[in-house]
C-alpha cells in the first residue's frame, strides 16, 4: 500500500507536480486525437498501407532529427518556457494541418504534419529532464509511473475519442479542439511556480556541449544499455503501429472507430502495466530495471497471436496484454536514465534516448509498411514480434549483472 499512497500525495499534495502532469495528459492527448483520423484521412485517399505509414514517419522523422537538439536546449535554457513556447508553437501548428486536410493533398497533408513534430521536438527531452525537480527522490519511480500511464491514458482516450469523435462532429472541428488544447497546456506550464532545472540561473555561465552528452552515454554501461532499449524495442514495435488502420479498414471493417479502439487498447495496456510492475517488482531500482527485457519479451508474446485473431476485440485483449509490456519498459527505462545522470545532464541524455528511438521508429515505420504492401499485413504482424522477443531475451540476459551490481552500490 505504500506504494499506493505515493500516488496519492503527488496528485493530491504536489501543485508543480500536477500541473507538469496536466500539462501533459493535454498535449499527448492532443496528439493522438490528430493522429486517428489523419491515418484515415491518408488511407482514405491512397488505399495504400505504405503511404498510410508514413503519417507516422512523418511523425517521427523530425524527432529523430531535432530530439538531441531539444535536449541541449533543456540543458541550456529555462525548461518552463521551452515547454509552453513548444506547447504554443504546436497550436499553431495544427491550425495549418487543419487547412491542408481542406485541400486533399496528401504531400501538404503529411508536410504539415511534420511541422507539428517539429514544434513539439523539445516538449519530451524538456519535460523528461524537468520532472525530478518537481518531485522528492523517493517518489520520482511513482512520478514516472503517473508520468507514462498518461501516455498510456491519453494513447487510449485521444486515439479512442479521436476515433468516435470522426463519427460524430466534423474532422475540421475535431482539429480546431485540438489546437486550442495545446494552447491551454502552455498556459498551465507558465503557471508552474519553481524552477524546472537545478541552478536555472547559471545555466547560461555553463559550458553546456552536445558532444559531453554523447561522451557520458557512452561511457557509462547502465546508461548506454538504457539508451538503446527503446530504440532497438522500436524495430519491431513501431511500425505495427501504423498498420491498426489497415487492420481494422480491411479486416475487421470497422473503419475509424477500430483503429482508435486499437490504439486505446495500447493505452490502456500502457497505464496498467507500469502500475503493476512498480507494484510487484519495485522494492529497489535494480529489480526494477531487471524486469525491462522481460516486459518486451511479454509484448512480443502477445503480438504474436494478433495475426490469428479474426476478431476486433481479441486484438484489442491481446494488445492491452502486449502493451502492458511495452509502457512498463518504455517508463522504467526513462526512470532509469532519470535517477542515474546528473541534471546538468538530463536534458542531453534524454534528447539522445528520445532521437535515436525516433530514428528506429522512422526505420521500422518505413520497413513494415513496405513488407506489409509486398508480403501483407498478416506476415509483418507474424515476423516482427518474434524479432521483438528475442531483443527483449538478449537484452533481458546481457544486462542482469549490471542491474544486479547496482542493488549492491
Amino acid at each position: 500500500m505504500e506504494n499506493f499512497q505515493k500516488y496519492k500525495v503527488l496528485l493530491t499534495e504536489n501543485n508543480n507536480f500536477r500541473k507538469l502532469f496536466a500539462a501533459r495528459l493535454i498535449t499527448l492527448g492532443g496528439d493522438w486525437l490528430l493522429t486517428v483520423p489523419l491515418l484515415g484521412i491518408i488511407y482514405e485517399l491512397t488505399e495504400n498501407p505504405f503511404i498510410t505509414s508514413l503519417v507516422l514517419v512523418v511523425q517521427s522523422a523530425p524527432l529523430f532529427m531535432l530530439g538531441s537538439f531539444g535536449g541541449y536546449l533543456a540543458d541550456r535554457f529555462d525548461r518552463k518556457k521551452i515547454i509552453a513556447i513548444s506547447e504554443f508553437l504546436s497550436g499553431l501548428t495544427v491550425l495549418l494541418i487543419l487547412y491542408a486536410v481542406t485541400t486533399e493533398s496528401v504531400v501538404f497533408i503529411l508536410f504539415s504534419f511534420g511541422l507539428l513534430s517539429v514544434a513539439g521536438s523539445p516538449y519530451m527531452p524538456t519535460s523528461d529532464a524537468a520532472l525530478p525537480n518537481v518531485v522528492k527522490k523517493e517518489n520520482l519511480a511513482e512520478a514516472n509511473v503517473i508520468f507514462f500511464s498518461s501516455w498510456g491514458v491519453m494513447a487510449g482516450l485521444g486515439a479512442g475519442l479521436g476515433g468516435y469523435l470522426t463519427t460524430v462532429i466534423s474532422r475540421n472541428m475535431l482539429f480546431a479542439i485540438d489546437s486550442l488544447s495545446f494552447v491551454l497546456s502552455a498556459l498551465i506550464v507558465f503557471s508552474i511556480n519553481k524552477n524546472l532545472s537545478e541552478k536555472s540561473e547559471n545555466k547560461k555561465e555553463e559550458d553546456i556541449s552536445y558532444k559531453e552528452g554523447l561522451k557520458y552515454a557512452a561511457s557509462k554501461k547502465e546508461i548506454f544499455s538504457l539508451i538503446i532499449t527503446k530504440a532497438t524495442f522500436s524495430i519491431s514495435a513501431s511500425g505495427l503501429l501504423s498498420l491498426f488502420t489497415v487492420l481494422s479498414y480491411d479486416i475487421y471493417k470497422t473503419g475509424d472507430f477500430g483503429t482508435g479502439l486499437m490504439f486505446a487498447a495500447r493505452g490502456i495496456g500502457a497505464l496498467i502495466g507500469p502500475i503493476a510492475i512498480r507494484y510487484f517488482f519495485g522494492s529497489s531500482d535494480g529489480k526494477l530495471l531487471n524486469t525491462i527485457g522481460i516486459t518486451i519479451m511479454a509484448w512480443g508474446l502477445f503480438y504474436f497471436f494478433i495475426p490469428f485473431s479474426m476478431s476486433l476485440y481479441l486484438t484489442v485483449l491481446l494488445l492491452i496484454f502486449g502493451h502492458s509490456g511495452g509502457g512498463s519498459q518504455w517508463a522504467f527505462s526513462t526512470y532509469g536514465l532519470q535517477v542515474l545522470t546528473p541534471d546538468r545532464l538530463r536534458g542531453r541524455i534524454a534528447g539522445i534516448d528520445y532521437s535515436l528511438y525516433f530514428l528506429m521508429n522512422t526505420i521500422s515505420t518505413l520497413m513494415i509498411g513496405y513488407l506489409a504492401t509486398v508480403y501483407g499485413v498478416l506476415f509483418v504482424f507474424k515476423l516482427f514480434p518474434i524479432l521483438g522477443f528475442i531483443f527483449g531475451f538478449v537484452w533481458y540476459l546481457s544486462t542482469r549483472n549490471i542491474w544486479k551490481s547496482l542493488d549492491k552500490s
